[in-house]
């Protein structure tokens, strides 16, 4: 998806990973000041379904070791309480039942992440240099005011790009809050990433999004590496957690000048 303003240019433009849905709601933001907003989808979060294989995988995984280990446990519990404690049984069982499932769960949440990686860094990374190169090339676009923009996986996107290219700036707008708890290899490589970013970032959330450490952690790994980076830890956005993952791109009206100022500052003739 490629909007441009009205005239002739050169303008700035954005690189901007993300869903339809996500594109749809934040493009006149960009165009409405002035920039080219060009859209990519991450192959991560597309139509093709690796990610949500490699989940499915480390969960059928993880059901064979932690459902045997619930049963051998479960039958231990029975032995060796008194029948009459009938209520330290159910307690027992149950606690082992919901212990079992967070861990079959978080097992696929691992494998899942580290497919995502896998992902972001080899398709969608070569898609991004190569729009990058293309946006360059166009006679509407200063090429020297090319930044790079994303919510959630297309946030994890834009600072991997970041590390790669020297875009003007870079915005990550909940990036990996989905499965940052769960994804220790996520977590390096985006620490990694930011650490040798060529590029200042702006890290965003909502107070109340699925988990805020991806941008608490990765701008204060920035700042110890001498990079440039801020954070804006938004009020709640309405109730729940999916509600505060979508202020990414449903809360323009709340961020939409913090992040023109950043780029504003970063991104000026």
């Amino acid at each position: 998806m490629l909007l441009k303003p009205q005239g002739n240019g050169p303008f700035p433009a954005v690189l901007y990973n993300q869903s339809n849905e996500a594109v749809q709601a934040v493009a006149s933001e960009y165009v409405d000041r002035g920039w080219v907003f060009f859209a990519l989808q991450p192959r991560a979060q597309g139509p093709r379904n690796e990610v949500a294989d490699a989940r499915l995988a480390g969960m059928k995984r993880a059901l064979l070791v932690f459902a045997g280990a619930f049963l051998l446990l479960s039958a231990f519990l029975i032995i060796t309480t008194d029948k009459t404690w009938i209520w330290v049984r159910v307690f027992g069982i149950g606690a082992l039942a919901l212990v079992t499932f967070v861990a079959i769960y978080a097992t696929g949440t691992r494998f899942a992440a580290s497919e995502m990686v896998h992902l972001l860094e080899a398709d969608d990374l070569s898609d991004q240099l190569a729009a990058y190169d293309w946006l360059r090339t166009q006679n509407y676009v200063d090429p020297k005011r090319i930044a790079v923009a994303g919510n959630s996986v297309g946030g994890v996107e834009a600072v991997l790009g970041a590390e790669r290219i020297h875009y003007c700036a870079a915005v990550d707008a909940a990036g990996a809050a989905e499965t940052w708890a769960n994804a220790p290899e996520l977590q390096q490589r985006m620490i990694t990433a930011v650490r040798n970013s060529q590029s200042p970032i702006f890290f965003f959330q909502a107070e109340n999004d699925y988990d805020v450490a991806p941008s608490l952690i990765l701008s204060a790994a920035m700042n110890d590496a001498g990079k440039t980076a801020e954070v804006r830890i938004y009020p709640p956005f309405r109730k729940s957690a999916a509600d505060g993952h979508s202020f990414a791109w449903l809360g323009s009206s709340k961020w939409a000048e913090d992040v023109f100022a950043f780029l504003g500052d970063y991104c000026a003739r």
